[in-house]
């Protein structure tokens, strides 16, 4: 049998170990946003969703947010309507954010962690029009930016041109600090430039909903018939001449 000094020195030894795995597995989490940049995203942050996830996930409450800018000579080209560049451009990047939300999972994983990746475009609702969860949501929460009078996520760096995916999780990440207010101002160029007169013109504060800024079926109309030309179902107006998207300044008031 073991000697009462045995017995403690073992445990001590034990709640060693234990505490250096802690602290190698904080390590890592505070480098995964590194990580993340360095396998093909343009920004990352991380949220708190307590209350915003569903229900069979809401132990999973923090969200990973991850945005992929777009190339400025693509969105320029878009003048009328989309082009076959930007149908394979929008495509592809999406593929990469996916491809980027799985490696943070496995990463997330391979630490003891669970995550739950959500597709960058899929809808689960298609009456609603609504995927598993908000990216827009979960990237204003993460700090990314605020959502825009075209109802996409506008960010000081790029604008609205940016596609977005976020990996739910129950890893303690160090949380960015959420935006609660549109910077848009009194702009209403997405506003009038919109071809299926979608947009209502109202800026977004945490408590706005998707219909009090636009008319979801009136857009989805265009996206529809543009996706048997182009193959996806897009449109890209908004985003290309949005100020931000152009300047990375805010427009005049």
């Amino acid at each position: 049998m073991k000697s009462i000094a045995g017995r403690r020195k073992t445990r001590n030894a034990k709640s060693l170990n234990s505490s250096g795995q802690e602290r190698r597995m904080l390590l890592n989490l505070e480098s995964l946003r590194t990580n993340i940049l360095g396998w093909g995203a343009s920004i990352a942050g991380f949220a708190d969703l307590n209350g915003s996830v569903p229900k069979k996930w809401n132990h999973l409450k923090i969200g990973v947010s991850v945005g992929v800018r777009l190339s400025n000579s693509i969105i320029d080209d878009i003048k009328n309507g989309p082009t076959l560049t930007y149908a394979h451009h929008y495509r592809t990047t999406n593929q990469l954010l996916d491809s980027i939300a799985i490696r943070i999972s496995n990463f997330l994983q391979s630490l003891g962690y669970e995550a739950l990746p959500i597709p960058a475009s899929q809808r689960v609702n298609k009456r609603n029009l609504k995927g598993l969860i908000s990216h827009k949501m979960v990237a204003t929460r993460a700090g990314l930016g605020w959502i825009g009078k075209n109802a996409l996520l506008i960010t000081p760096q790029y604008g609205p041109r940016i596609r977005l995916v976020s990996v739910l999780t129950n890893a303690p990440l160090k949380l960015s600090q959420p935006v609660s207010e549109s910077k848009c101002g009194r702009c209403l160029l997405c506003v009038k430039t919109c071809p299926a007169g979608a947009l209502r013109g109202k800026n977004w504060t945490v408590n706005t909903k998707r219909d009090d800024l636009m008319e979801v079926n009136l857009c989805h109309e265009v996206t529809k018939h543009n996706k048997k030309i182009f193959g996806e179902g897009i449109c890209g107006i908004c985003v290309s001449v949005c100020p931000f998207g152009k300047t990375s300044k805010p427009p005049e008031s």
